[in-house]
């Protein structure tokens, strides 16, 4: 559910009227964009620039200089900006470092009255010290410090004869609140009156520069207000799981008590309520409140309660928001473009990158589309949904698909074969620098380098999905002719979730721990390999490094190609900072080891996983540990449990039951015009779903259509692929049904109804068999005598 909080002190009462936000952003910077900010992009080298937004005009000039700008990759490249990170990351400054070289900000168009100027000023290099700002507005130097701010260390425009207070400039400072600014309060006496802010640098420090890192007009102070509010502002994925969350925040300078503020209708419902709207929820005089629906506060702050993406997602990317309630982009093309050609409506490549805001696509079409280029989403907000390919599906071909620097993505049953078209080296699907995305039940095969990569992400998972026979001597670019590279997945991430997937015919990087460093050398990367089978590996297995790594009930099974005896090498080869360590149980592999077994091999015998140090000064700390890092990210089982479960649901196996379901109505069907079929009744799935959710979510899972009153069998076997001569049980929620060896016979009622079957799945080694039916203590913590349960969907047509 969507908030908007507003925490106010009796210091920042007043209302002001334009609230226009400027983040300035140099030719530097990767794109990194705050949300509530018109952005300017202004290139080094000019003396001055221009920009308007609105009825505002703004000019920006170095004066007797060129404007030069940069970032400090540490807080502009924050997976999130929750604190302001990327506004104050980045900025504008002069070439000129020694020269007290000042910037002259010139204004018009703001109306007739009072106005105020809120400007950030936070340095980005490494800095031993930074000149103090003198300000003037139209050329008169009247920044003062008030009775009002003495307490906050900002100033405003005051009688000019009181004393003169100067702007100490901060250094990569990481948030707003510690982050140097200025508020300005001036007059204006017409809409075409220029007003003139001279930012000038002053003293002796050996960086004699200005900076500027955003502009906000008619906002309210930020030293008058709280700060550091929990939840974060813009936070979507707040847990108010329990159906409560305390809100918290650091006093404002001086205040007394604060009104607080609740809409969960929009944020100018917020911006205009009184004590007597139903958004006031009265004052308090402590630094918290405890909210029954999980709201967010202070400098309007809005964000929403996390949701799962759909049901059955797990890991850490299981709260990615994708394109819920966006609009609904129609594939009806198999054609691709160029980037940089004119969009082809209707392409796959179209709904990508021609549109932004939160979007779902979906398919009027089935095939092969012959990707021209790389294709990946940078932006946020977007459910791919290949569950509504008609027919046998969709195939890339060509070039990668993937996510570069994406927010909230959730891509389910895509297939991804790129092979040898392109002429280069590519990989397959990837999630580079991106955050809260999933992907579940997709399928990568032929690739050059490797199949999927992942490297500096957060909240990621990978889930269901199979990834099969890379090339192996295709020509990699970087090595010999001949040289077997078929390359399985590069993973690392902060943190990222590895689970009931199937790698097999790789000859390495099954998996890769490419955990990598942060930006100050120390080791990072925290990733949860749980559940995953792995067969028919060659030379390499899971190796490499991360910070933290639970390696759980994975299950490895040798093949033709496999010359390996273990599952997990932790390889030690950095003098870095910071450690290394991992957790490794109940994985097995058939004839070595199995979940009872030794894990960590100490010299003797087999073991799972094993340490290999080749630095001179090997690491003091220990390796291995005897808890999980990371217990509660997936819900596992048994490695042979798991085994059974991941062969039977993998890959993007929607549509599986096209044979059973020969009359299937079309994607087009749709008489209304909300973009569902006419057919659906409507449901969600679940509290904080839409219908569409509820859509998409019953063509993700095995599903078949059947007339009212009458019945249809189904081949249960394709629901049981990994079990051994397996029983079935089956229990409907509408109508009945029977089961008769692998088949089930469903009989519908005579009204059409959304209803769905569990089937309960059995074998003989489900109870008492290698790897069942035994307690693995501080992994599992109970007996697993449990039946696996599938659901297959129905629905009783009209």
């Amino acid at each position: 559910m969507p908030f908007w909080f507003s925490c106010l002190s009796a210091l920042a009462s007043f209302v002001l009227t334009y609230a226009l936000k400027v983040q300035l952003v140099p030719d530097a910077s990767v794109d990194r964009f705050a949300e509530g900010y018109e952005i300017w992009r202004i290139s080094n080298g000019e003396a001055s620039a221009s920009t308007t937004f609105r009825d505002l005009s703004l000019t920006l000039e170095a004066i007797g200089d060129t404007l030069n700008g940069n970032r400090y990759k540490v807080l502009q490249q924050a997976a999130t900006t929750y604190l302001g990170e990327w506004l104050i990351g980045e900025g504008l400054s002069t070439e000129n470092r020694e020269g007290n070289i000042p910037l002259k900000l010139t204004v018009s168009g703001l109306s007739e009255g009072s106005h105020t100027l809120l400007a950030f000023h936070n340095g980005w290099d490494s800095l031993d010290g930074v000149s103090d700002l003198n300000i003037a507005i139209n050329d008169e130097v009247i920044l003062v410090c008030s009775l009002l701010m003495r307490f906050s260390g900002t100033c405003v425009l005051q009688d000019p004869t009181v004393t003169q207070k100067d702007i100490a400039q901060t250094v990569r400072q990481n948030n707003l609140w510690d982050s140097a600014s200025s508020y300005l309060i001036f007059n204006v006496t017409s809409s075409s009156e220029e007003t003139t802010f001279t930012f000038t640098p002053i003293g002796s420090a050996s960086d004699k520069r200005a900076y500027l890192n955003a502009l906000e007009f008619d906002v309210k102070n930020i030293k008058s207000q709280v700060s550091f509010p929990d939840p974060p502002n813009s936070d979507e994925h707040v847990n108010a799981d329990s159906g409560t969350y305390t809100l918290s925040f650091q006093a404002a300078s001086d205040a007394a008590s604060y009104d607080v503020y609740v809409s969960t209708e929009s944020e100018d419902a917020l911006v205009t309520a009184t004590k007597d709207s139903d958004a006031y929820l009265g004052s308090i005089t402590e630094t918290s409140y405890d909210s029954r629906k999980a709201r967010a506060l202070q400098r309007l702050i809005g964000g929403e309660s996390r949701q799962l993406a759909f049901p059955g997602a797990g890991g850490f990317g299981r709260y990615a928001r994708g394109g819920r309630g966006g609009k609904v982009l129609r594939v009806t093309t198999l054609e691709d473009y160029e980037d940089g050609d004119e969009p082809i409506e209707g392409s796959f490549r179209w709904a990508l990158s021609a549109n932004s805001g939160p979007r779902i696509v979906v398919f009027d079409v089935g095939g092969v589309i012959t990707l021209k280029s790389r294709l990946s989403i940078t932006d946020k907000y977007v459910t791919i949904a290949d569950q509504t390919v008609p027919g046998k599906g969709i195939l890339f071909q060509g070039y990668t698909l993937g996510l570069s620097g994406a927010t909230d993505i959730i891509i389910r049953h895509v297939r991804v074969r790129p092979g040898t078209i392109s002429g280069t080296t590519i990989d397959g699907m990837g999630m580079r620098g991106s955050n809260h995305a999933i992907f579940d039940r997709c399928s990568i095969s032929w690739t050059i380098d490797e199949s999927f990569s992942l490297r500096d992400a957060l909240n990621i998972t990978l889930q269901r999905t199979l990834i099969s026979e890379p090339l192996n001597a295709a020509g990699h670019k970087n090595y010999p002719e001949g040289t077997e590279h078929g390359y399985a997945a590069s993973i690392g991430g902060n943190a990222g979730s590895f689970h009931h997937s199937l790698l097999a015919h790789a000859e390495g990087r099954s998996w890769s721990m490419a955990g990598g460093v942060d930006n100050e050398s120390n080791f990072q990367g925290r990733l949860s390999i749980v559940n995953n089978v792995v067969y028919n590996y060659g030379g390499r297995v899971t190796d490499g490094g991360a910070h933290e790594v639970d390696f759980i009930g994975n299950y490895y099974k040798p093949g033709p190609a496999s010359e390996l005896h273990y599952a997990l090498k932790a390889t030690y080869e950095d003098n870095l900072p910071g450690t290394q360590q991992y957790y490794c149980e109940g994985n097995v592999m058939p004839g070595y080891f199995d979940a009872d077994s030794k894990q960590v091999f100490d010299g003797e015998g087999a073991g799972a996983c094993w340490a290999e140090v080749s630095i001179d000064l090997a690491p003091t700390y220990q390796y291995f540990l005897d808890n999980p890092f990371m217990p509660d990210s997936v819900e596992y089982q048994p490695a042979a449990q798991a085994y059974k479960r991941v062969l039977s649901d993998v890959g993007a196996n929607i549509p599986s039951l096209d044979d059973h379901d020969k009359q299937r109505e079309s994607w087009d069907v749709d008489s209304d015009g909300d973009d569902i079929a006419d057919w659906w009744d409507g449901s969600t799935g679940g509290e904080g779903y839409t219908a569409m959710d509820g859509y998409l979510n019953f063509l993700a899972e095995p599903h078949v259509f059947v007339d009212p009153g009458s019945s249809v069998e189904i081949s249960l076997a394709d629901l049981a692929r990994g079990f051994n001569d397996p029983t079935f049980e089956a229990t409907a929620s509408e109508g009945t049904v029977s089961v008769s060896g692998d088949t089930a016979t469903y009989e519908a009622r005579a009204e059409p109804v959304i209803t769905y079957v569990t089937v309960n799945i059995n074998d003989s080694d489900v109870v008492g068999g290698p790897g069942h039916g035994a307690e693995v203590p501080g992994l599992f913590g109970s007996v697993w005598h449990e039946l696996p349960a599938r659901s297959l969907h129905f629905r009783v047509r009209s």
